[in-house]
């Protein structure tokens, strides 16, 4: 791939992550940001509670389907 495929391909998950998390209502997109937040990158400094809960939320912004949504559209461009 070269570097403008690349680019877009970064740009393309970008906008599709974008679009997932301004699906959540405000009110989850707030207790995830709470959650990360106080977790600083390590799940340890949540209680086992709130690991379940962030996550049950990080599967609502199903980042999978971005994934596979960003994967289908720069295999379909690079062919």
């Amino acid at each position: 791939m070269g570097r403008m495929t690349i680019a877009a391909s970064l740009a393309q998950g970008a906008w599709a992550t974008r679009r997932q998390w301004r699906a959540l209502p405000s009110e989850r997109r707030a207790r995830l940001q709470a959650l990360l937040r106080q977790s600083a990158g390590r799940p340890s400094n949540l209680s086992p509670a709130e690991r379940q809960e962030l996550q049950t939320l990080l599967g609502e912004l199903n980042l999978g389907a971005v994934l596979r949504e960003t994967a289908m559209k720069v295999g379909s461009s690079t062919f």
